[in-house]
């Protein structure tokens, strides 16, 4: 990865817009205009229970924003921004319910990047997201 931020000028950081609005909407346009075949409709029921994870760890992280998740293992970095883990959570379950093949691969590829600090994820919160900050 170090080879490819070294060639390749990708981003350390990506703010919270970026990565949980604009980025998704034009990875699936993209998949839309591809022809990229569909995830498997089985997915959906556990996209329904990622995004409710998502929406509930969100809530909690809106009302108790100076919270963190005790855990340590390997999306460490991830779990202690609690509405970041929530976005991510959120986008691979919408990823399943859409069956949207390169959406899950968005979501993967930044909850890896974030967990290994290869690029940091600003938390995103309403003023972030909607322009208030």
């Amino acid at each position: 990865m170090d080879w490819f931020q070294e060639h390749l000028a990708l981003p350390k950081h990506l703010s919270s817009r970026l990565w949980l609005i604009t980025l998704p909407s034009a990875v699936v346009s993209f998949e839309k205009r591809s022809g990229m075949p569909k995830l498997p409709k089985a997915g959906r029921v556990l996209g329904v229970v990622l995004a409710g994870a998502g929406a509930a760890l969100g809530f909690m992280a809106l009302r108790r924003p100076d919270t963190t998740l005790a855990y340590d293992g390997p999306l460490a970095p991830v779990a202690q921004k609690p509405a970041t883990a929530a976005g991510l959570l959120g986008l691979g379950g919408v990823a399943l319910v859409t069956r949207s093949t390169f959406l899950l691969l968005y979501a993967l590829g930044l909850a890896y990047a974030a967990g290994t600090e290869r690029v940091s994820l600003e938390e995103p919160s309403s003023g972030t997201l909607l322009g208030g900050d």
